[in-house]
């Protein structure tokens, strides 16, 4: 069932499936939208209700206004849903959303699992600094397109090793998201530094990268094992910023595993 919810500042698409007693929200990465999760909705319906959503900015979800705050469109959806405790998964942009949520509001969750994860408060790399300059620099949506590809995705590998499908999503994700204009948009944060605060959050974590990702994302997820006295780590060979796309047979293994061993 796909309906919009509105929050303060957004229009939210949100489609809502499964069975299950328990409840299980997925948050998109930044170069996604709710597509990304395909193969994981299809796998945990049956077991799980799930919540997948396109943060607004994203998909079929918009910006109402000049500012948007994702924690608290997170929170509308699930007092929508009157859902008092949930587990999230969630990937990069999505996963740094859920972290501050679980932060500000740790009542509502149950576990989470955090892809690639981002964190507020992480300095960034050279690498990364000089990918948001050249993205800046470029006014080309086919050129902004091929160049989130290949920084994402793609990296240093041959094309042969990257199946089709996933090629043919990212692309259609990408030219369907960076079309939108969000250029003038302010984001609220209520938190400018989880990572001082990461120490905080006790429930289970589950933070999964690929071994072929953007260097960065690699030491956040050693940083957050460190730091989360509750975290397991899990890394997927030849898989880079979204793992699940590139291996799902071994992503929803762990993903079941976790979720099924936390009830």
């Amino acid at each position: 069932m796909n309906e919009f919810i509105y929050s303060k500042h957004a229009k939210i698409s949100v489609d809502k499936s499964g069975t299950g007693e328990e409840v299980v929200l997925f948050i998109h990465a930044g170069i996604a939208d709710k597509r990304m999760w395909f193969n994981e909705i299809k796998s945990l319906a049956h077991q799980y209700s799930i919540i997948n959503m396109d943060l607004p900015g994203f998909g079929k979800s918009e910006i109402l206004g000049t500012k948007i705050e994702y924690t608290d469109v997170i929170r509308t959806v699930l007092d929508y849903y009157d859902l008092k405790q949930i587990a999230i998964v969630s990937a990069s942009f999505g996963a740094k959303i859920a972290i501050d949520f679980c932060l500000i509001f740790p009542e509502y969750v149950n576990k989470m699992v955090l892809v690639s994860p981002a964190i507020s408060g992480w300095e960034d790399s050279a690498e990364i600094t000089e990918y948001e300059q050249m993205e800046e620099s470029l006014s080309s949506l086919p050129e902004r397109i091929e160049l989130n590809y290949n920084f994402w995705i793609k990296r240093e590998r041959n094309e042969k090793s990257i199946n089709l499908t996933t090629k043919d999503l990212m692309y259609n994700m990408l030219f369907d998201n960076l079309s939108i204009d969000t250029s003038e948009i302010e984001e609220v944060e209520l938190i400018d530094n989880s990572l001082k605060r990461i120490e905080n959050i006790r429930h289970p974590i589950l933070i999964i990268n690929g071994a072929q990702d953007v260097s960065d994302f690699i030491a956040i997820g050693k940083r957050l094992l460190s730091k989360i006295p509750n975290a397991k780590l899990k890394v997927i060979p030849e898989a880079a910023h979204l793992p699940n796309l590139e291996n799902s047979t071994i992503f929803i293994q762990y993903l079941l595993s976790f979720l099924n061993q936390s009830k």
